[in-house]
């Protein structure tokens, strides 16, 4: 049950990161290119503290708890 759990958010972390970056690559704002330097730094910010943790986390759960 647990796997399938991990599996199931894997598969949604995915889904929207492959949303967001189609989103990136075809704005609606005019202005996106002289912004896309600190979009993107944000978007890069903002994946690393989610999913790091997140990998770290499972690897010491399956390692060390189970």
């Amino acid at each position: 049950m647990t796997t399938i759990m991990i599996i199931a958010a894997a598969i949604i972390c995915i889904i929207g990161l492959i949303g967001t970056i189609k989103v990136g690559i075809n704005p609606q704002d005019k202005d996106y290119d002289k912004k896309a330097k600190k979009h993107f730094t944000n978007l890069s910010l903002l994946y690393v503290v989610a999913f790091v943790p997140a990998i770290i986390l499972t690897i010491v759960y399956f390692v060390f708890w189970r």
